[in-house]
């Protein structure tokens, strides 16, 4: 019984030790935009598209420094809390003002995107608001 709870305890350990351990992730640094679309019909879509800042390709042997040490291939790791920060733009945009849903999501080399819908109609302030194109965010 005693060599059972010891067990327990060492993998128990080590199983909240190596939670602990992980990294706080970051994103890679992108240009990113809002890109409303009003259909004819009223109806309001939207991309949030971000555009990774990627260096240069250089031929030289030096080597792209990232935070924390990663490598090119440890960088690109996805996109993580993109719904709260979804929540957040519309808020600051005031463009899906009651509320939106996914429609989906694309994940490249060379940045993301997530399609949506807006859970409202658009009014005529909406069309001359967001009928100057993508905005930056």
């Amino acid at each position: 019984m005693r060599s059972e709870r010891f067990t327990i305890t060492v993998v128990l350990s080590a199983v909240l030790g190596a939670c602990g351990g992980t990294a706080t992730y970051i994103a890679p640094p992108a240009e990113e935009y809002l890109v409303p679309e009003i259909a004819a019909n009223g109806t309001k879509f939207f991309v949030l598209q971000r555009d990774y800042r990627r260096p240069e390709q250089n031929t030289s042997a030096a080597t792209v420094s990232h935070p924390g040490g990663r490598s090119d291939s440890d960088w690109l790791m996805g996109e993580r809390n993109i719904e709260q920060r979804l929540t957040l733009i519309m808020q600051r945009t005031a463009y899906c003002r009651e509320g939106f849903f996914e429609l989906y999501r694309e994940q490249t080399l060379s940045g993301f995107s997530v399609r949506g819908e807006c859970r409202e109609i658009a009014t005529d302030e909406d069309r001359e608001r967001f009928s100057a194109g993508p905005i930056p965010l």
